[in-house]
This record gives structure tokens, C-alpha cells and sequence, in this order.
């Protein structure tokens, strides 16, 4: 394994994959793959992606040909050091267990600060929402590939056990 500094970010990470595995050849596809994340926090990195491109072209974990378009579009591809690395980002266990950023959790130990008729509004809101982010997960899920398939069955499990946490939590107001 490479020592920490030759880590990937989770964005770079990403980024790899969009070009490897999903086969986003452009700069312009693999930012439009963030901007339409069912994650806010990943279609806000949206505008980080063409500077990681060009960092990782530099690295050398990435190469970038040009076209005969008029758009000068440049096609992307991972150079031998970028699938080391990408392998190596897949199959980082600390990283891929890390609970990382979760902005249901961040607030949860907030909830029990507010006064229970707004905490209980806050919550019924919440479990609407939620409810509305599981049916639009699984109407994408006839649509997608089996790499973005696989993150979104997954994304309708968490929001599920969200939805069982708030039940829960509901039923002891």
C-alpha cells in the first residue's frame, strides 16, 4: 500500500472511477456525473473536479489526449500508476469503513437540544423528505450501471435505517 501522502482524496477517488470504471472519457462528462449526485455533497464538488483532473494529469495518474473537436475536448484515461492507485483507494478498509460525512448524523445529537414540538415537526419533515429521497433512489435504479447501481441500493439502505431510527424516535416523544 502506498504511505499516506500517496493517498487518494475520496474526490480523486472518485474521479478515477468515473474514468475507469464508467467510462467518462471527458473532464466535462465525469463533472456532469457530480453535479447530477443524489448527494448534495458530491454534486457541490462539482466545480473541484476539473483542478483534481489537472493534479492528477500532472501526477501522471491520468492522460489526457487531445481531439480534433472544435471544443478542444481532451479524452481521459488512467495511466498505469492511476489503476495502482485506484485499486489500492478500492481497497483501503480504514477508508471504506470510515462512517465519513454524514450530515444526518452531525445533527442527530443536536435534536435532542431543540424543544420537542419543533424537534417533533423536524423529524416529521425529515421522515417525509426521506421517504420522497427512497422512491426517487429506486425509480433511478432501473436506469444505471452496476457501479452506480451497487452506491445506490446502498444509499436506499441507509435511508432506510434513518427512516427506522426516526420511528423509533417518534414513538418515544
Amino acid at each position: 500500500m502506498n504511505s499516506r501522502k500517496d493517498f487518494l482524496t475520496e474526490l480523486e477517488g472518485a474521479i478515477l472511477s468515473e474514468i475507469h470504471h464508467r467510462q467518462r472519457t471527458t473532464a466535462f462528462q465525469v463533472r456532469k456525473a457530480f453535479q447530477v449526485s443524489p448527494s448534495l455533497e458530491w454534486s457541490g464538488s462539482a466545480g473541484a473536479v476539473y483542478p483534481a483532473i489537472s493534479k492528477m494529469v500532472t501526477a501522471g495518474l491520468v492522460t489526457s489526449e487531445a481531439t480534433s473537436s472544435k471544443l478542444k475536448t481532451r479524452l481521459l484515461a488512467l495511466t498505469e500508476d492511476g489503476k495502482t492507485r485506484l485499486n489500492d483507494w478500492i481497497c483501503d478498509p480504514e477508508r471504506a469503513a470510515s462512517v465519513g460525512l454524514d450530515p444526518f448524523r452531525l445533527r442527530a445529537g443536536m435534536w435532542d437540544k431543540i424543544a420537542p414540538a419543533i424537534r417533533r415537526r423536524a423529524f416529521e419533515a425529515l421522515r417525509q423528505r426521506i421517504e420522497s429521497e427512497i422512491k426517487a433512489l429506486v425509480a433511478q435504479l432501473r436506469e444505471l450501471d452496476a457501479v452506480e447501481g451497487q452506491r445506490i441500493e446502498l444509499a436506499i439502505v441507509l435511508q432506510r435505517s434513518r427512516l427506522s431510527w426516526l420511528d423509533q424516535r417518534l414513538t418515544e416523544e
